[in-house]
C-alpha cells in the first residue's frame, strides 16, 4: 500500500471514530482507534498516530471513561508530543485530575510554543479552567474562559462545554443554557464531537435548575434518542436515565 493510500484509508477510519463515538458507541470507536493508530505508527506518520490517540483521549473524557482516557493520553504522548497531541493530552489528564502531570504538560506546552495563538488563546486557557473545574473553583474556570470567546469556532466545542459545566455548578443555569445552546447552534464547527450530544444532557439538567420539567425532559429525550444505539453501560448514560425516571 502506498503512502498516499494509506493515509487516506487513516482518515476514513478517523472518520469512523468520530462517528462512533458521537453515537456513544464507545467499544466501536474504541476498535477503530486502534486501527488507525496502528496504520499511522507503520507508516512513520507518529504525529498523525499520537493526534488519533490524544483524540480519542478526549472523547473518553466526554464519555467519562477516565482509565481509558488516561491511557489514550499516554499512548499519544509516547508516539509523539507536537502541536496537534501535547495540547490534547494535557486536557484529557486535566480532566481526569492528573494535576501534577498536567503541570509539568502545560510548562511544555508554553516553553515550546510561546507565541502560537491557538495554544495560548484556546488550549491553555480551556486546560487551566480544566484543572479549576476539578479544584472545584467553577468561578475561576469561567474567568479562565474568557480569553476564549473570540476563537470558539476552533475549539471543538470543549471552551463552551467546560463553561456551561461550570455555570451549572455556580447554580447559574441561564448561562449554563447558553452555553450548552451555543454547541447545539454549531454543529458544523465539530460534527463528529460527542460533546454535541452531551450538551442536550447538560441543556437538561440546566432546565431543572430553572424549574422548567418540560424543557428538561425534552433535551434528555433529544440526548437518549441521539444515542438510541449506544453502549448502555457508559456512566453518563446510566446517570441521564436515572434523572429522566425520577422527573
Amino acid at each position: 500500500m502506498s503512502r498516499q493510500t494509506c493515509i487516506a484509508v487513516m482518515m476514513m477510519v478517523a472518520l469512523s471514530i468520530g462517528a462512533a463515538a458521537v453515537a456513544g458507541q464507545w467499544r466501536k470507536s474504541q476498535e477503530f482507534s486502534r486501527r488507525a493508530i496502528d496504520l499511522a505508527g507503520r507508516n512513520d506518520t507518529k504525529e498523525l498516530a499520537a493526534r488519533y490517540a490524544t483524540d480519542q483521549a478526549l472523547r473518553g473524557v466526554a464519555l467519562e471513561d477516565y482509565e481509558r482516557a488516561k491511557t489514550d493520553a499516554a499512548q499519544g504522548l509516547k508516539i509523539a508530543s507536537g502541536r496537534a497531541s501535547l495540547p490534547r493530552a494535557t486536557l484529557a489528564l486535566a480532566l481526569c485530575g492528573e494535576t501534577a502531570e498536567v503541570k509539568s504538560l502545560i510548562d511544555e506546552l508554553r516553553n515550546l510554543y510561546p507565541e502560537d495563538t491557538v495554544i495560548n488563546s484556546i488550549w491553555l486557557p480551556t486546560i487551566l479552567a480544566a484543572l479549576e473545574l476539578q479544584r472545584g473553583n467553577p468561578a475561576q474556570a469561567i474567568d479562565l474562559l474568557q480569553t476564549t470567546a473570540s476563537y470558539e469556532a476552533a475549539a471543538e466545542f470543549w471552551p463552551q462545554y467546560l463553561r456551561g459545566l461550570a455555570c451549572l455548578k455556580l447554580g447559574r443555569a441561564v448561562e449554563s443554557l447558553g452555553e450548552f445552546q451555543k454547541i447545539l447552534d454549531h454543529r458544523g464547527h465539530a460534527p463528529l464531537s460527542p460533546l454535541y450530544p452531551l450538551a442536550n444532557l447538560g441543556m437538561a439538567r440546566a432546565a431543572t435548575l430553572t424549574g422548567n420539567v418540560a424543557r428538561s425532559r425534552k433535551a434528555k429525550n433529544d440526548f437518549l434518542a441521539a444515542w438510541s444505539h449506544v453502549d448502555s453501560d457508559l456512566p453518563v448514560v446510566i446517570e441521564a436515565k436515572k434523572e429522566l425516571e425520577t422527573q
